[in-house]
């Protein structure tokens, strides 16, 4: 495997539990067909996916560095 791949791989990780963090924390929510995610622009969900992303990051349970994890809990808050 490339290490462009491997890099993608490891954003697409984080990107699916962040957002399986952000719909239990009702910060986003699917659309009907499950293929888009929609902001609840709810800051105090905002707020508990941002810690719960940290809390994972901390645990090993999401890989990269603060930043990445910071920017992903952005992308997908913001999708």
């Amino acid at each position: 495997m490339s290490p462009a791949n491997t890099v993608y791989d490891e954003h697409q990780g984080r990107v699916a539990t962040i957002t399986t963090i952000a719909i239990e924390a009702n910060a986003v929510t699917r659309d009907e067909s499950g293929a888009e995610t929609n902001p609840t622009n709810d800051q105090d969900a905002e707020k508990v996916v941002y810690a719960k992303a940290f809390q994972a990051w901390a645990e090993g349970k999401i890989g990269g560095n603060a930043e990445d994890i910071f920017e992903t809990v952005q992308e997908v808050l913001d999708s």
